[in-house]
Protein backbone atom coordinates (compact mmCIF):
# COMPACT_ATOMS: atom_id res chain seq x y z
CA UNK A 1 0.00 0.00 0.00
CA UNK A 2 2.95 2.48 0.11
CA UNK A 3 6.61 2.90 0.72
CA UNK A 4 6.78 1.52 4.47
CA UNK A 5 5.62 -2.04 3.44
CA UNK A 6 2.02 -1.33 4.70
CA UNK A 7 0.16 -5.07 3.10
CA UNK A 8 -3.26 -4.27 4.96
CA UNK A 9 -5.11 -1.19 6.66
CA UNK A 10 -8.55 -2.11 8.55
CA UNK A 11 -10.55 -0.85 11.61
CA UNK A 12 -11.66 -2.87 14.52
CA UNK A 13 -13.80 -1.35 17.57
CA UNK A 14 -12.80 2.10 16.47
CA UNK A 15 -9.18 1.24 16.36
CA UNK A 16 -7.24 2.05 12.78
CA UNK A 17 -4.66 -0.92 12.23
CA UNK A 18 -2.08 -1.19 9.47
CA UNK A 19 0.05 -3.96 9.06
CA UNK A 20 3.40 -3.38 7.36
CA UNK A 21 5.88 -6.26 6.83
CA UNK A 22 9.71 -6.26 5.35
CA UNK A 23 10.40 -8.41 2.32
CA UNK A 24 10.94 -12.38 3.19
CA UNK A 25 14.95 -13.48 3.13
CA UNK A 26 15.83 -16.70 1.39
CA UNK A 27 15.18 -19.12 4.41
CA UNK A 28 11.59 -17.40 4.90
CA UNK A 29 12.10 -15.26 7.70
CA UNK A 30 10.03 -12.25 7.80
CA UNK A 31 9.27 -9.49 10.30
CA UNK A 32 6.62 -6.63 10.36
CA UNK A 33 4.84 -5.06 13.00
CA UNK A 34 1.17 -3.67 13.18
CA UNK A 35 0.65 0.09 14.12
CA UNK A 36 -2.58 0.39 16.43
CA UNK A 37 -4.12 4.11 16.13
CA UNK A 38 -7.17 5.31 18.44
CA UNK A 39 -8.83 8.39 17.72
CA UNK A 40 -5.95 9.56 14.82
CA UNK A 41 -3.19 8.88 17.56
CA UNK A 42 -0.67 6.27 16.64
CA UNK A 43 -0.47 4.10 20.71
CA UNK A 44 0.74 0.99 19.87
CA UNK A 45 2.89 -1.11 17.59
CA UNK A 46 3.32 -4.90 18.10
CA UNK A 47 6.15 -6.17 16.48
CA UNK A 48 6.71 -9.34 14.81
CA UNK A 49 9.46 -12.10 13.39
CA UNK A 50 9.42 -15.52 12.80
CA UNK A 51 9.29 -18.34 9.98
CA UNK A 52 5.96 -17.85 8.09
CA UNK A 53 5.10 -20.09 4.78
CA UNK A 54 4.31 -16.65 3.31
CA UNK A 55 3.18 -13.25 3.28
CA UNK A 56 -0.30 -14.13 4.35
CA UNK A 57 0.77 -16.02 7.50
CA UNK A 58 2.61 -13.08 8.56
CA UNK A 59 0.11 -10.50 7.99
CA UNK A 60 -2.38 -13.22 9.58
CA UNK A 61 -0.54 -13.26 12.55
CA UNK A 62 -0.42 -9.71 12.89
CA UNK A 63 -3.71 -9.46 12.39
CA UNK A 64 -4.86 -11.38 15.05
CA UNK A 65 -2.40 -10.39 17.51
CA UNK A 66 -3.41 -7.09 17.06
CA UNK A 67 -7.27 -7.54 17.19
CA UNK A 68 -6.09 -10.01 20.56
CA UNK A 69 -4.13 -6.60 21.86
CA UNK A 70 -7.30 -4.11 21.35
CA UNK A 71 -10.00 -6.91 22.95
CA UNK A 72 -7.40 -7.55 26.16
CA UNK A 73 -6.80 -3.39 26.47
CA UNK A 74 -11.16 -2.98 26.03
CA UNK A 75 -11.58 -5.61 28.62
CA UNK A 76 -9.90 -3.75 31.53
CA UNK A 77 -10.73 -0.89 33.60
CA UNK A 78 -9.53 2.58 32.44
CA UNK A 79 -9.70 4.75 35.37
CA UNK A 80 -7.91 7.82 37.20
CA UNK A 81 -5.07 9.32 35.16
CA UNK A 82 -4.02 6.35 33.37
CA UNK A 83 -3.16 7.37 29.45
CA UNK A 84 -1.21 6.05 27.22
CA UNK A 85 1.93 7.32 27.10
CA UNK A 86 3.75 9.57 23.95
CA UNK A 87 5.16 7.30 21.35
Amino acid sequence: MDEDGEVKRFVYDDWDIRICLDAATADGQTSGHADLLLGGEHKCRISLSGRFAGADGACDTLERKARGWVDDWKSREHSGDTHFAAL
